[in-house]
């Protein structure tokens, strides 16, 4: 005989019945809080006495694509050096540094300083 379906269905889409969706409605206002912190919120708010496990995992997957694999950040500063053309350009580059501050020791220093920016 075949199993019957449960007759009552949950709202998934309701924090009141939904610990995780709860956990990441908290998350989304409070970004930099703590994990107690968001447990004591949840169960002020809507309830919930759930674990600091149960935010850390909300959390993770939070950050992780749909395959499973976590984001990576696109960062459009750092380029990465993939090309022998890159790395000529970038030692004529550092040959023209040197030439005009006048010694390496000028040189570290200024982009020292730059980078402290």
């Amino acid at each position: 005989m075949a199993k019957k379906k449960p007759s009552n269905k949950t709202d998934r889409s309701s924090p009141t019945t939904n610990k995780s969706l709860a956990v990441r409605l908290m998350l989304q206002r409070m970004p930099s809080a703590s994990a107690p912190e968001i447990a004591s919120a949840v169960k002020a708010e809507y309830g919930h006495s759930i674990s600091k496990n149960l935010i850390y995992m909300v959390k993770t997957k939070s950050n992780m694509r749909s395959d499973g694999r976590p984001k990576t950040s696109k960062t459009s500063k750092s380029s990465p050096m993939n090309s022998a053309a890159l790395w000529v350009d970038a030692i004529k580059m550092a040959r023209q540094l040197l030439k005009a501050t006048g010694s390496l020791a000028n040189a570290t220093a200024l982009l020292k300083a730059i980078n402290d920016k």
